[in-house]
């Protein structure tokens, strides 16, 4: 009978936990490391043999847990998580009020109860970026999960700025399960930043303050893991940008309803982009664009491979219900694989290119350009 008893009270406790009643859970801190899909590394090997070069993620201190509840000081837990070796800013559910950026610090993981239950909110008073770390000191070891970084489209502020030097990269930051939304400057901005990973996580309607502020903006980054986003409603500037962005795998993200382009990829040591299940619909201009200027003289035309992302690949995309789906100049030893386009205008517009085609339909059609004087006058050279 008391077996029977204790196996009642567990089918019950069981019941009401499935129906959400009672009890919830405790917040994970421990990140989950994402999983890559066989196919992907299937043809890595095949095109790139080991060349590519996979991101390190942070590690985690957790046996020093700080709870922050509405109201006390974020910076001050994040600051006596650092000062400490590392830890774990708790960040109970509500709304936590941003006054001021919020200083990152080596070591130390900022983990909320949610991104729908834990939200930080960027007040009228607030400018500047929401998380931040400027070039020193250097910072390595972050990750910023289970949460909502919510702007107001003011200020001309960031959601989380990062900004390294070549001499000392800030590494290992993570992004884990979170939405950033609503920020007048960059959503995300990284730069000169190595080993970055973001998953399953929604960026989404920041850069209302000019076409030059995006969602998630990239320079100078090396080794970049994208999975499982939604990048989609850029207010004015692009989903994603990624500048001089080496060592790069984007599996699963989405990108609808851009005013200009979807994505761009551009400038010197651009290489090693690999792009799985990426769908991109809706773009006023164009969905994938990848120019050839040079980024610092960007008003004269640049005919030189070095200033184009050279080894793309795209497997299993849908560039589709665009203005036009790709148009790429001087992109070469790249591969375009099983994958859809259907736009407006042109699937994919190739200058001066080396692409190789393998199992994908394009429903409207390609157009190959051998000189810049045929490039299409209404695709404007400085997008």
């Amino acid at each position: 009978m008391k077996t029977k008893s204790i196996l009642r009270s567990k089918w019950i406790i069981t019941t009401l936990l499935g129906m959400g009643a009672l009890v919830r859970a405790e917040p994970s801190f421990e990140l989950d490391k994402v999983i890559i899909e066989p196919e992907v590394q299937s043809i890595m090997t095949a095109k790139w043999q080991d060349e590519f070069k996979h991101v390190e993620y942070p590690q985690q201190w957790l046996n020093h847990v700080i709870t922050v509840t509405p109201g006390e000081s974020i910076q001050e837990a994040i600051d006596s998580a650092s000062e400490a070796g590392g830890g774990v800013v708790h960040l109970k559910a509500g709304v936590h009020p941003l006054e001021q950026s919020l200083i990152l610090k080596s070591k130390v993981s900022i983990v909320g109860e949610g991104r729908e239950r834990t939200i930080l909110q960027q007040t009228a008073e607030m400018s500047g970026s929401g998380f931040e770390a400027q070039p020193e000191p250097q910072i390595t070891d972050v990750l910023i999960k289970d949460l909502w970084l919510k702007g107001i489209h003011q200020n001309k502020a960031n959601g989380i700025y990062i900004s390294g030097k070549n001499e000392s990269r800030h590494a290992r930051i993570m992004m884990q399960n979170i939405n950033l939304t609503d920020w007048s400057a960059q959503g995300v901005h990284m730069k000169r930043t190595d080993h970055i990973i973001m998953d399953r996580s929604n960026l989404q309607f920041n850069g209302s303050g000019d076409g030059l502020y995006h969602n998630v903006y990239f320079l100078y980054n090396k080794f970049i893991l994208q999975s499982d986003l939604d990048m989609s409603f850029p207010v004015l500037g692009k989903g994603c940008k990624y500048t001089s962005v080496e060592h790069m795998l984007a599996q699963r993200c989405t990108i609808r309803d851009c005013v200009g382009n979807g994505i761009q990829s551009d400038h010197e040591q651009a290489g090693y982009l690999f792009f799985h299940k990426y769908t991109i619909s809706g773009c006023g201009r164009v969905a994938m664009w990848f120019p050839c200027e040079h980024y610092y003289d960007k008003f004269n035309y640049t005919e030189d491979p070095k200033y184009a992302p050279q080894k793309v690949i795209l497997n299993r995309c849908e560039i589709v219900d665009n203005t036009w789906g790709a148009m790429w100049r001087m992109v070469a030893d790249s591969y375009v694989i099983n994958s859809t386009f259907d736009n407006q205008k042109i699937d994919m517009g190739l200058l001066k290119c080396d692409v190789t085609f393998e199992n994908s339909t394009f429903k409207k059609g390609n157009k190959i350009f051998t000189d810049v004087d045929q490039w299409p006058a209404d695709v404007e050279l400085l997008w």
